[in-house]
């Protein structure tokens, strides 16, 4: 078999570096707990026809577009880096930032001794990047400089400018906090990045393989849903002749279940409610007279939603 691949299995890259430990955890509590090692490929017995290999993270656009793997996860400036975001499929997109539901931004910095305050003053100078081609296409892209000189970085990539190896630096943040809390100035946002699930447009074609691909991606999208925000089964006790009003004010995941009760004057009822919304509705259900508010944590909730892809 090419590249060592056995009919009817699922080959799965997950990426090293700093991404592998959240696709790791992300995987154990989707139901795929893998055991880290030295190998380089993975399985679990609770998903034999996955076999899970670990890949370069920078690497991966290339290995899914070959098909060594049939799909991956890495992040999307690693994609565009490579230039293969024209030669993959993207099946879906995740934030694994509990803090933020925004992608995380390439942006470029520098000190403000060094007299950048726009894009264009980086022309003819020095910028030191992790990501070179993916750098070099934005600054002509966006702002038409080609005259730049590209300082190639595997690392520590801010401390450069400070050490005058470089006029500026691009660097993958959030927030921005961190870098501004160092002393540097952000100049442009050149990029929005994400980690990606890629494909290969050859295996998508296989029904049974892009269906495996799909129920990763689901239950992943289901644990990171989770983590930002907490979600509960509420059960409560609601007098009958507000059952309607009570109805009307629960903003819930999925519709509420009334179910009737020994005493007419009373409905039992069963909804699914994030927690900042049942913060806000528990003393309004009170004053309405609902009685015994129970939440119940929901490790995670599966809906419809799920199954189109969550692309940004």
């Amino acid at each position: 078999m090419a590249y060592g691949k056995k009919e009817g299995i699922l080959y799965f890259g997950i990426p090293s570096g700093s991404l592998n430990d959240q696709v790791m955890r992300l995987l154990e509590k989707s139901g795929r707990p893998l055991k880290k090692g030295r190998q380089y490929e993975l399985t679990t017995s609770y998903d034999p026809d996955v076999v899970f290999r670990v890949l370069d993270r920078k690497e991966m656009p290339q290995k899914v577009a070959d098909g060594i793997v049939d799909c991956g996860i890495t992040g999307k400036d690693y994609i565009f880096e490579a230039g293969m975001e024209e030669s993959v499929e993207v099946l879906g997109d995740f934030i694994f930032s509990k803090y933020t539901a925004q992608p995380s931004r390439l942006v470029l910095a520098s000190r403000p001794e060094l007299g950048i305050e726009k894009p264009e003053d980086c022309k003819g100078k020095i910028i030191a990047t992790e990501l070179p081609n993916l750098t070099k296409r934005r600054m002509k892209d966006l702002y038409g400089i080609e005259d730049i000189t590209i300082l190639r970085s595997e690392g520590k990539t801010e401390a450069k400018v400070n050490m005058g190896e470089c006029d500026a630096f691009t660097d993958i943040t959030e927030t921005g906090a961190t870098l501004k809390a160092n002393g540097n100035n952000i100049v442009a946002e050149l990029f929005t990045s994400n980690p990606q699930l890629i494909a290969n447009k050859d295996a998508i074609k296989d029904a049974e393989l892009l269906e495996k691909m799909e129920d990763i991606r689901i239950c992943i999208d289901a644990v990171l849903q989770a983590e930002r925000e907490p979600v509960y089964m509420v059960f409560m006790d609601v007098p009958t002749k507000v059952l309607d009003q009570v109805e009307k004010m629960l903003p819930s995941v999925i519709s509420p279940t009334v179910s009737p009760v020994v005493d007419e004057a009373w409905r039992s009822v069963a909804v699914v409610i994030r927690e900042t919304q049942l913060n806000i509705l528990a003393p309004q259900l009170l004053r309405l007279g609902v009685d015994g508010i129970v939440p119940v944590p929901a490790p995670k909730v599966f809906t419809q939603d799920m199954v189109k892809a969550n692309k940004f």
